[in-house]
């Protein structure tokens, strides 16, 4: 059994308040957890308007199939319009 586990930081160069941060996360949030099957939560500068952290974990047999499940995750938040990816990084444990 392996755990992929990838953290993603985020900017949001329009947010101005926590409400709209929360609109943009809810939004990235939702997607990805409709499309793949992995846990997704906000994991740090929870006070910090424009920027987004959030830690996405899976488990898979198959480091492989992480690293592929992983990577459309990140298109996929690349995508968005709202928000800019600045940094992410995978581990497999």
């Amino acid at each position: 059994m392996l755990i992929g586990v990838c953290r993603v930081i985020i900017s949001i160069p329009d947010s101005f308040s926590l409400k709209e941060k929360r609109k943009v996360k809810r939004s990235i949030v939702d997607r990805v957890r409709a499309k793949f099957n992995v846990s997704i939560a906000e994991v740090d500068s929870q006070e910090i308007w424009n920027e987004l952290v959030l830690g996405i974990s899976m488990v898979s047999t198959e480091s492989k199939h992480i690293y592929e499940v992983m990577s459309e995750i990140i298109k996929l938040i690349e995508e968005q319009k709202e928000a800019e990816l600045i940094d992410y990084e995978i581990d497999i444990l």
